[in-house]
């Protein structure tokens, strides 16, 4: 019988990269398991990062892809225009300023033979800028294991680094057609939610607790571990970025009602009407909120509870409650915003 062997492509997207770069694609090059290819698109760099990735393709042990921006796309698009540029079964995105582990490859594709699995994403290790450990960076990946369909919050998210997914899912939903960033409304939403959206409404997910990363944490890369704490917000503060979250969700579910019947043949743990609830029950926390945001103090503390009463701050996904965000809105609303 056959041995299933997936085919992985890594996307690197790189921007100024010199400082790091060079150690990550020596990493690349370690893989006890060979991508089928690296595919890098550079937005406009203004360094050296073209020079060190020109010298890495001369000597790659796998077929090097190298895209060229000018001018810059920024880092959504630089790394969603290049996805159709590959031809692996999986597809691996790469940060140009990480160091992946020897085994990274080998070990996420021994879990993708797993009947419904779309995605898989594992923990890291915090590095700082000369690579020495810091930190876990578990991402809540408590142990190693299958989440179902849609069992996260619809707006959760792994980061990109971290994330192998099937290819087929970008074959479903155009790229240009993705909902807008619900942090950032000027544009829409990031590769990695993107995929991730994808990914947690056609099938499984594979978390795996064991750093298979070095993420590196310095002065210039994008996002850090996502530990800043929350600062305070009055409510019309939060009501702005509540219409931004109900905006994007609406379009979540549209997209979701516009997939193509008979996508169930290729992923056939896709069910349309399961999705539409599920982001159906995130948007009616959404309009929920906009009116507690809206009224006068008294009004706002009983809606909180009304809310409660009728399940809108239950998760969709497992009927737990999500009782830091009742106490977050609690809290906005005995405030004088």
């Amino acid at each position: 019988m056959a041995t299933f062997d997936p085919t992985i492509s890594i996307v690197l997207a790189t921007h100024n990269g010199e400082a790091f770069l060079e150690k990550q694609l020596a990493s690349l090059a370690g893989q006890t398991k060979r991508p089928l290819e690296l595919v890098i698109s550079d937005d406009a760099s203004g360094d050296r990062t073209r020079e060190i990735i020109r010298k890495f393709e001369r000597t790659a042990p796998f077929p090097v892809i190298v895209n060229l921006n000018d001018p810059g796309k920024g880092y959504r698009e630089n790394f969603l225009s290049v996805t159709p540029l590959t031809r692996g079964d999986w597809i691996a995105f790469c940060d140009q300023d990480d160091i992946w582990y020897p085994a990274k490859l080998e070990t996420c594709a021994t879990y993708m033979s797993i009947p419904g699995i779309t995605q898989i994403a594992h923990q890291a290790d915090l590095i700082d800028a000369s690579g020495e450990h810091v930190g876990l960076f578990d991402q809540g990946i408590r142990r190693t294991g299958v989440k179902r369909q849609l069992a996260y919050d619809v707006w959760q998210t792994f980061w990109g680094f971290s994330l192998l997914f099937d290819r087929r899912i970008l074959e479903v939903v155009r790229s240009d057609q993705r909902f807008i960033d619900y942090i950032d409304a000027r544009h829409l939403i990031a590769h990695d939610r993107w995929v991730f959206f994808l990914a947690q409404t056609l099938g499984h997910t594979v978390e795996i607790a064991e750093p298979l990363a070095g993420y590196r944490q310095h002065a210039n890369n994008l996002f850090g571990n996502g530990a800043a704490s929350a600062r305070g917000k009055s409510t019309s503060d939060l009501r702005i970025e509540n219409r931004t979250y109900l905006t994007a969700t609406t379009q979540m579910r549209e997209i979701v009602q516009q997939i193509p019947t008979g996508v169930e043949k290729v992923f056939p743990l896709f069910d349309r009407a399961r999705a539409l609830e599920v982001y159906g029950h995130a948007i009616r926390q959404l309009q929920g909120r906009e009116r507690l945001y809206a009224g006068e103090t008294w009004r706002s503390v009983i809606e909180c509870f009304s809310m409660l009463l009728r399940g809108d701050y239950r998760n969709a996904q497992n009927s737990s409650i999500r009782w830091r965000s009742l106490a977050r809105d609690l809290k906005a609303v005995l405030t004088v915003a």
